[in-house]
C-alpha cells in the first residue's frame, strides 16, 4: 500500500479511481483575437502541423464571426445562440462547442457567461463574454493529446491579443 492509502480517510488510487464516474470531456485551448487575420493564420499553421479542420471553434457575436468567415471564404457554418441577457446575438461555428453552449441556452442559461461557468470559473466564463461582447474572436481548438495541447497553446499564445487556456467541458 503506497504512503498515502495509510494516510487516514485517503482511499489507495485505484478505488478512488472506481468512486469517479467516467464522464466524456472535451479539451479545449482558447485564445483571444483581435483580429480575423491572427486567428486564421493560428488555424493555419495548427493544420499544417496535423491538426484537422473539425479541431476549430470559434465563439463571437454574430456580425464578427459571419463577416470574418465571408472575408476568408470560410465555409463553416454558424449556430445562432440567442441568449436573453446579451446584448447582441452571438454565435458559434458549427461543432461541439455550438452543441454544449446550445444546450445550456435551451436548459434555460441567460447569458453567454451564465452558460460557460457550467465547466469553468466564473471569471474565465466573464472573460470569454467580454471579449466577445468588445466584437473579438475567440478560436476554441479542441485538443485530444498533450503534443496537440502544447502545439495549440504555443500557437495561441504567439498571436492571440490575451490570456491564453485550456479549459475541459464535462458531461459533453
Amino acid at each position: 500500500m503506497d504512503d498515502a492509502a495509510k494516510t487516514q480517510g485517503v482511499q489507495p488510487t485505484k478505488q478512488a479511481d472506481k468512486l469517479v464516474p467516467e464522464q466524456p470531456t472535451l479539451r479545449f485551448a482558447v485564445g483571444i483575437f483581435d483580429t480575423w487575420a491572427d486567428a486564421h493564420a493560428t488555424m493555419r499553421e495548427l493544420t499544417a502541423a496535423g491538426m484537422a479542420e473539425s479541431n476549430f471553434n470559434f465563439l463571437g457575436l454574430h456580425r464578427v464571426l459571419s463577416e470574418g468567415l465571408a472575408r476568408h471564404d470560410d465555409p463553416r457554418l454558424l449556430r445562432d445562440l440567442p441568449f436573453p441577457g446579451n446584448a447582441d446575438l452571438t454565435s458559434a461555428t458549427d461543432g461541439p462547442l455550438a452543441v454544449c453552449l446550445a444546450a445550456r441556452l435551451r436548459a434555460g442559461k441567460e447569458t453567454v457567461m451564465t452558460a460557460l461557468a457550467h465547466w469553468l470559473i466564473p471569471r474565465h466564463a466573464k472573460q470569454l463574454q467580454d471579449a466577445a461582447a468588445a466584437g473579438k474572436v475567440i478560436l476554441w481548438v479542441q485538443v485530444f493529446d498533450n503534443d496537440q495541447e502544447r502545439r495549440a497553446y504555443r500557437s495561441l499564445l504567439a498571436r492571440s491579443s490575451n490570456s491564453v487556456g485550456v479549459h475541459d467541458i464535462v458531461g459533453a
